[in-house]
């Protein structure tokens, strides 16, 4: 019977470990899907927030600016999924910003600075620079009208076309400044030269490069630069032949002997009209006129005269021999046309005045001014007067680039760190405190110093008389900026309505989590979490279930590898105390055995001491019971995961090893019923018997509900003091799951259950409402969490 008895509780226990088992498969079955749902749910969730940017009026885009526009900045509650994203800003004549941002909280502000681009325009000056080609920095960006952003900095311009000389300039351009620039293209200089050919033979042909050009004497223009072969094939007489050097853009002159021995001379005098003008023959200067020379060969000559302000003068002369010729020049004035007066520069709005008349914005080109000297005055708002003159001639032009100078806005800058560096749109400025004008417009200030950290700040001065003072703190690298600052708080603030304490992850080190639970078999519980690093979590509780309060104390470390996952592990250690079962004899007759009496005068208390006979055991040293306190120490250890889905919540499981030690001399089924060590040994000798028999020991082992127990011991056991004892050592393997809910920044609602995978029962948690059951190895609780 015993035997069959203890078969049925064996298959009962692990009916109830089966159960255990099911029952959290089917709990993290239920969680995943909640979780599922809740991070799908918390992934379309959208966040009001605000965004602004620097200047006003951006188009944003939400993560792809392929997308449909969020709006234009400013801003106000634009709904934008949960999460990380990044904004991009697009703004015209300025540089795209992206800025990537977490959207966590409702009605955040971002912000973003775009910074300005400049803007090159150039324009046609002259008919020939319509359609010519325009470069950028050494890259073809097209023709002629032009037009086009650059970032600020340095940029060199190249604009040209076949048959004219290429024009280029380098220019420093600012955020936000409009460059106007004219272009006039002047024909490529000639590649060519001339060729004065005399002889002292009249009209010998002239052969250059084997190629007939003329006859003497006479000027052959447009002959390519370099050597050529040039022959004189005079009638009767041996060719003459020179090798001659022509220079591009310049003159030279071949002065032949063709008659042999030495040929009679004569004498030439040269006057003109425009005294000092330059007399040359046959490409020889003479001097100012009025000139002469003597002993000039007889022959065709080439007479030339040039003057300032009048066309050049050229014809041929003849000289006979002992003959003197006078030959009067009269010189006409230049009828070319004035040069014309050409004025750019870098400010589109600047007014032109030239000579007292307004003429507008840049480019001005004025075509055939009197030629002379001209007066040129530039205004423009914000900018320095320019002033300057310039001459004009014919066939000179008057050319003026003018780069004004910004008219500045006085500017303070001082910091909290002597030795600091300012720069201004990254150029340096000199050190800090500074004092001097800056110009009106955009500018990026930085200070800078060793040992911290830079500040960038961009401004927009205005016009003004009074200083703009800019008091910069700069913070230690060591120490966190503002923006660190602000990006540590709201971390902070994020991990603060995240915490949990069931999770793997730690709490933040300056917050508490007060748990208070309800459950079984703990019907209350109360723990107190603090965070004591980045990566070590401490805390004590007390719980109770009538029989026993335990007192413990946690310690748990714990990493957060990527935000979804956490892993740690906790250790567990404490014990508790409950009521003290010592009595004497007579206190257990009074309290157990006095419940009735038979009519036979025996006692009918359960757990009455007797005699072999039946009768009460008289009191005496061995009859006084042994002291049954209650109290348990334990130590566990566990392993955990957790699963974080954003701000909503955290679901964790562990397995933990539990090491226990139970003070309960009470039976695990029946919490009525001592254990018979409670009496001692020699009493239960006299009692039962040496052998377990008796009818004494039958009566007892049906009351308490020991059969199994009693007589599993052996009568060897019985006759060695082996029986059962009070204390209950013993150690069991757990599996625990817990899910985490946040309602708020300062509330979270949490359900556990656990469940022994191996491992005896515990006597001490069986008969807890006196229904007669062992422990069940199923736990649970439901609780709130408080943080501060």
């Amino acid at each position: 019977m015993g035997s069959t008895r203890f078969d049925t509780e064996v298959l009962l226990a692990r009916s109830h470990w089966l159960h255990a088992i099911h029952g959290l498969a089917l709990a993290t079955v239920v969680v995943g899907s909640v979780l599922g749902i809740s991070a799908s749910a918390d992934a379309q969730r959208r966040i009001p927030i605000n965004i602004e940017s620097t200047p006003p009026g951006a188009t944003v885009f939400l993560d792809v600016e392929t997308g449909a526009a969020l709006g234009t900045t400013p801003m106000r509650n634009v709904r934008v999924p949960r999460g990380s994203h990044t904004l991009i800003f697009k703004l015209p004549n300025h540089e795209e910003a992206r800025l990537s941002v977490n959207v966590r909280r409702r009605r955040e502000t971002f912000r973003a600075v775009l910074n300005p681009l400049a803007t090159i325009v150039i324009t046609a000056g002259n008919p020939a620079a319509n359609s010519a080609a325009v470069r950028i920095d050494g890259q073809a960006v097209g023709n002629i009208p032009f037009r086009q952003t650059v970032q600020p900095g340095r940029h060199e311009i190249r604009v040209g076309r076949e048959g004219y000389e290429t024009f280029g300039q380098w220019v420093d351009l600012t955020g936000g400044q409009v460059f106007s620039l004219p272009v006039l293209l002047q024909a490529a200089a000639p590649v060519t030269g001339s060729l004065l050919v005399a002889a002292d033979m009249h009209g010998v042909p002239i052969f250059i490069d084997g190629e007939a050009r003329g006859h003497s004497p006479t000027v052959v223009e447009n002959i390519p630069a370099g050597s050529h072969q040039v022959e004189l094939r005079p009638e009767g007489a041996p060719v003459h032949r020179e090798t001659v050097l022509i220079q591009a853009g310049q003159r030279a002159t071949m002065n032949a002997q063709l008659r042999s021995g030495p040929a009679a001379g004569g004498s030439i005098r040269v006057i003109a009209n425009v005294p000092g003008a330059v007399i040359s023959l046959d490409g020889e200067v003479l001097g100012e006129a009025p000139v002469s020379r003597d002993a000039v060969g007889a022959g065709d000559h080439i007479l030339e005269a040039v003057a300032t302000g009048y066309q050049p003068l050229q014809q041929p002369v003849t000289i006979e021999a002992g003959q003197q010729r006078v030959v009067s020049l009269r010189l006409e004035r230049d009828a070319r046309e004035a040069g014309d007066i050409i004025v750019r520069t870098t400010v589109g709005n600047a007014i032109i005045t030239v000579d007292g008349e307004e003429r507008g914005n840049p480019p001005v080109v004025i075509d055939g001014p009197l030629a002379g000297t001209h007066a040129i005055v530039i205004v423009a708002d914000g900018y320095e007067d320019y002033r300057t003159t310039c001459e004009t001639s014919p066939a000179t032009n008057c050319e003026i680039e003018a780069r004004l100078r910004p008219r500045g806005t006085p500017v303070r800058v001082v910091s909290n760190v002597r030795g600091a560096q300012l720069f201004v749109n990254g150029e340096g400025a000199g050190p800090i405190p500074y004092e001097g004008n800056l110009p009106v417009g955009q500018h990026r200030l930085e200070v800078r110093a060793e040992g911290y950290h830079s500040h960038v700040e961009q401004v927009n001065l205005l016009a003004s008389a009074e200083a703009r003072e800019f008091n910069i703190a700069l913070t230690a690298e060591g120490d966190l900026s503002d923006e660190e600052r602000q990006e540590q708080r709201q971390d902070r603030e994020q991990r603060f309505t995240a915490a949990g304490t069931h999770a793997a992850s730690v709490l933040p080190p300056d917050l508490a989590v007060l748990d208070m639970a309800i459950g079984f078999p703990y019907l209350a519980d109360l723990r107190l979490n603090v965070g004591i690093t980045e990566w070590l979590e401490g805390g004590f509780g007390v719980r109770t279930f009538g029989r026993l309060t335990e007192f413990e104390g946690r310690v748990k470390a714990g990493i957060r590898p990527i935000r979804q996952l956490s892993v740690g592990v906790q250790a567990r250690f404490g014990g508790g105390l409950g009521p003290d079962g010592s009595h004497s004899q007579d206190e257990l007759w009074e309290e157990q055995c006095l419940e009735g009496m038979t009519p036979t005068g025996m006692p009918t208390g359960r757990d009455c001491p007797v005699s072999n006979e039946g009768m009460p055991l008289p009191a005496g040293e061995n009859a006084r019971l042994e002291n049954h306190s209650t109290n348990s120490l334990f130590f566990s250890l566990e392993a955990i995961g957790t699963l974080h889905f954003s701000d909503a919540g955290a679901f964790s499981l562990w397995l933990g090893v539990d090491f226990m030690s139970d003070s309960y001399h009470n039976l695990g089924s029946d919490s009525s019923c001592l254990l018979y060590s409670q009496f001692g040994d020699d009493f239960i000798r006299q009692t039962y018997g040496a052998d377990g028999s008796g009818s004494a020991a039958t009566a007892e082992a049906e009351a308490c509900k020991l059969r199994e127990d009693f007589v599993s011991i052996g009568t060897a056991a019985a006759a060695s003091g082996e029986l059962p004892g009070g204390r209950q050592d013993l150690a069991r393997v757990r599996l625990g799951g817990a899910l985490d809910l946040v309602l708020s920044r300062h509330w979270n609602v949490w359900a556990l259950m656990e469940g022994v995978l191996a491992g005896d029962k515990r006597r001490m948690l069986g008969d807890l409402f006196d229904l007669g059951n062992e422990d069940t190895q199923l736990y649970f609780q439901l609780g709130f969490s408080y943080k501060f």
